[in-house]
């Protein structure tokens, strides 16, 4: 049934890749946004939407950018380094465009690791990151392994709980392999990412029972509208029986690193709209031959493709499949926007000035 939340050509138009860059680009330098931190920005929104997260996608651009003009966030912006070591840092996101500020944590986090072997870093005074696992993905053009995650106001209810208290909370992983695509692990530490919640309501679809829960714990099954007291997300795990202890554990997790060890504060401290994010990244050849780890990668994924699946199942997939399989439609096909959020990136493009080219 998730499968229905997902856009198609009957509720979206194809514009290929490019034109969002350079339209997302324009419509960021237009609100103050400088030139680099504008192309980091749309990059991320971009590729969020070729790989078909599309909930993470270039319809951010509207929001973010009346955020930035609104004076919301800080532009320009500096992401500044209050303490390091050799293979960490403590870095403020300075209340700008949170995509601009995990994309500067992680090449910091990339440059320690290059020199020391692993780089970590974790980010306060941030705003919403897009699609997180872009940031460990900018690990794997340097041979590294890279993980990222990051925290937000609350959304989901703990296991046993029936008020929200953290956020989606979630965790991105990336490593290389060689012959076979890249391993790129995307997840929210919920049942699902609150996003969907809201694609399923503007494209008129139900949402599965065990996404959400009301305060008495009955399942809801029609997307509700907006972030209230009414409604929750359930944990990874959902039930007790299904290990709901998981999902929670993992999104505290997710709550220690981003926002105690920043000290920009965990998701119930957070406002809407507030993120603290933590990065890492690991370069393999300080541990062995990369060339042998990407051989054994392939090994890996292709023991796990070959296995016989279920009943009905057309075959066994590994993280970062279903992505890899929109980014070869989308950058060959061109990038489905869903028709609301198409007219409203082209209204955007005009109310600040810049052309439209989508």
């Amino acid at each position: 049934m998730a499968s229905k939340v997902k856009l198609n050509d009957f509720n979206s138009i194809r514009v290929p890749a490019e034109d969002l860059q350079k339209q997302l680009t324009a419509i960021f330098k237009a609100v103050g946004t400088p030139a680099d931190d504008s192309e980091i920005a749309a990059k991320v929104l971009v590729s969020a939407s070729v790989r078909g997260v599309d909930t993470h996608g270039v319809s951010n651009v509207v929001g973010y950018s009346i955020s930035a003009e609104d004076g919301t966030y800080t532009i320009p912006q500096k992401t500044e380094v209050i303490s390091e070591s050799e293979t960490t840092a403590l870095v403020s996101g300075g209340n700008g465009i949170g995509l601009v500020s995990a994309y500067r944590a992680m090449e910091i986090a990339i440059e320690k690791a290059k020199k020391h072997g692993l780089g970590m870093v974790s980010i306060k005074d941030g705003h919403h990151v897009g699609m997180v696992a872009y940031y460990a993905m900018m690990a794997l053009e340097h041979d590294m392994i890279g993980m990222s995650m990051t925290t937000a106001a609350p959304a989901v209810r703990p296991a046993l709980g029936a008020k929200k208290m953290m956020g989606t909370n979630p965790i991105g992983f990336a490593a290389p392999a060689g012959k076979e695509r890249d391993f790129v692990l995307d997840m929210a530490t919920s049942t699902v990412a609150s996003g969907k919640v809201g694609l399923a309501r503007r494209i008129g679809v139900p949402i599965p029972a065990g996404w959400a829960v009301t305060p008495e714990g009955e399942a809801i099954t029609d997307p509700p509208e907006g972030e209230n007291e009414m409604w929750a997300l359930n944990p990874l795990g959902n039930t007790r029986e299904q290990g709901s202890h998981k999902g929670y554990g993992l999104s505290v997790m997710v709550d220690i690193l981003c926002g105690v060890l920043s000290g920009g504060g965990f998701s119930s401290q957070l406002q809407r709209g507030e993120n603290m994010s933590w990065v890492m990244a690991i370069d393999i050849g300080k541990f062995r031959d990369i060339e042998d780890f990407k051989a054994m990668m392939d090994d890996m994924i292709q023991e796990l493709h070959a296995t016989p699946p279920l009943p009905g199942e057309d075959g066994v997939l590994v993280a970062g499949d279903p992505e890899a399989d929109a980014e070869e439609d989308r950058m060959t096909n061109g990038v489905p926007v869903e028709n609301g959020q198409y007219a409203a990136i082209k209204a955007r493009a005009a109310e600040v000035g810049v052309q439209v080219i989508i």
